[in-house]
């Protein structure tokens, strides 16, 4: 066979077929087993014991409850998901800054960096009370969500903007670049796995943020209504709203993770081809 005829093989080896997807299914089901076998064991339970409504609806009144109640759900989804993806953008946005800064100098190192990690040792549910008496629903939910998400960008981004190698950015200055040419091109990304991991719990945080600003003071979110239907009883309610708040923020995470195989791609893919690997 002629290097031509391999090189073009390359392709038709490199497709997924039916044995890919099996194995990636294959990959999936693990993680499926954990939550398909507690929603059967919760089943189980609702059957034998046969418990009031009002008290543990079964999976399958969960399931009704979402179906019929679906435009008031998704409703009150879509404050909670506005409040989170503002609340992670202002987040990251200022969790970055104080990261670079940070790691920059050493007299804001000295100076804040100590109160940011002592900030987590307040609890939120102490502070959120407040945010409603001095602000609107929505800059509230906002700034609770950030509060939240702050941190991990904040420690993840000043561990990974530290951890790069001084050498590199020495070497690349005795060749003429520049510091700001440097910090764009080598030290930030060098620094942005460490980024990445940060981003995907404050994009879960940030929901945990969302809700328990609605549970303070707001008149939509999926953290209102649970806390309605809480007052009244409607146990099926509560659980619809958890699943769509964990489904959010499954979501949350994958998309970051998705923004991190775009940015950084040479971390999920080799660059060895694969018709070199045998």
């Amino acid at each position: 066979m002629t290097t031509a005829d391999r090189l073009g093989a390359v392709p038709r080896r490199s497709r997924p077929g039916a044995a890919g997807l099996a194995r990636r299914a294959a990959r999936l089901l693990p993680a499926l087993l954990l939550p398909l076998g507690g929603v059967a064991a919760w089943q189980l339970v609702a059957w034998l014991a046969d418990p009031r409504p009002w008290l543990l609806p079964s999976p399958l009144d969960v399931l009704r409850t979402m179906a019929a109640e679906h435009d008031r759900l998704w409703f009150h989804a879509q404050g909670t998901i506005r409040g989170s993806l503002l609340g992670l953008a202002l987040a990251l946005a200022a969790g970055l800054a104080l990261a670079v800064g940070i790691s920059a100098s050493r007299a804001l190192d000295r100076a804040v960096y100590p109160w940011v990690v002592a900030s987590q040792a307040i609890p939120i549910l102490a502070v959120a009370p407040l945010f409603p008496i001095w602000l609107d629903y929505g800059p509230s939910q906002l700034l609770v969500a950030a509060l939240i998400a702050f941190f991990p960008i904040v420690v993840t981004g000043v561990d990974g903007l530290r951890a790069v190698d001084p050498e590199i950015a020495r070497t690349l200055r005795t060749l003429g670049a520049g510091r700001l040419w440097v910090w764009r091109h080598a030290t930030f990304p060098a620094a942005l796995p460490a980024l990445f991991s940060g981003l995907r719990m404050a994009a879960v945080f940030s929901v945990t943020g969302a809700v328990v600003a609605e549970y303070v003071g707001a008149d939509r979110g999926l953290g209102y209504l649970s806390e309605i239907a809480t007052g009244q009883f409607q146990t099926d309610v509560v659980f619809a709203c958890i699943a769509w708040l964990g489904a959010i923020g499954v979501a949350l995470f994958g998309l970051v993770t998705l923004a991190e195989r775009l940015v950084l791609p040479y971390r999920y893919r080799s660059t060895r081809p694969r018709w070199r690997t045998g």
